[in-house]
């Protein structure tokens, strides 16, 4: 009987994990459609866990440096490299960086607040 309970119970604790990822899933991307801004990043680091590969990113509000993860590119290829991200005007924490949209534009990566010493990983990839 109590294994039977506790069965019930691991069950529902699942339930309201799925549910609750589910809804913070939905309020990041309304926040990313609702209040997106565009801006550069830069891949800084590569996390190569045998289960779930992640890259480090880094880009600019204001002049202060903000981070983020991105569970993609197994193989950490892109380390140094400048993409498109987009991040919510209300909570600059929020943000997704596209790394099918690579920028090249030093222009563009300067104006975004990165340096000029920042731009040699550029050559380098």
């Amino acid at each position: 009987m109590k294994t039977k309970n506790f069965n019930y119970f691991i069950l529902f604790l699942s339930l309201i994990w799925i549910v609750y990822n589910l809804y913070e899933g939905n309020n990041y991307d309304n926040e990313i459609e609702n209040h997106g801004i565009v801006t550069v990043g830069k891949i800084t680091e590569f996390k190569g866990a045998s289960m779930r590969p992640y890259l480090r990113y880094k880009y600019y509000v204001n002049e202060k440096a903000w981070g983020s993860d991105s569970p993609r590119d197994e193989k950490g290829e892109k380390i140094g490299g400048f993409y498109k991200v987009i991040y919510s005007s209300n909570n600059h924490e929020v943000s997704r960086i596209y790394l099918n949209e690579p920028i090249t534009d030093t222009t563009l990566i300067l104006e975004a607040g990165f340096s000029r010493e920042d731009l040699k990983s550029i050559s380098t990839n």
